[in-house]
């Protein structure tokens, strides 16, 4: 995914830079990528917001109950948290690409504007 937004980012860049873009097809098509985006990020949300409660009952289930063997929610837990930094992690670079890209937007419209295209 953080592939995707450099590499879109990239792409964005280049055609702000070329006197020939063709400012509202390049518009058209990122809104298309941002609304993508924009999808990806509350689904990711939703699954890191699941992985957080998952572990917070993990380590709850394993300071009250007794009778477990505490290598293997110890374990659990230990699991849970690297799985929780991964998410944090690619959420964390997934949040801040999006934001590059509606500085990117902002780029776009006044180009257009620049070129004499009617962005509102």
């Amino acid at each position: 995914m953080n592939h995707r937004l450099k590499t879109h980012e990239k792409c964005i860049k280049k055609a702000l830079n070329n006197p020939k873009t063709d400012f509202d097809w390049l518009l058209d098509y990122h809104k298309t990528w941002i609304a993508f985006m924009q999808h990806e990020r509350l689904i990711h949300l939703l699954v890191t917001m699941t992985v957080a409660l998952v572990l917070i009952m993990a380590f709850i289930v394993t300071l009250m109950v007794e009778g477990l063997n505490p290598f293997y929610t110890m374990a659990l837990d230990g699991i849970l948290v690297i799985l929780f930094g991964f998410y944090i992690v690619h959420y964390y670079q997934l949040e801040n690409g999006v934001q590059r890209w509606y500085v990117l937007y902002d780029e776009i419209i006044e180009k257009a504007r620049d070129k004499g295209e009617n962005h509102d």
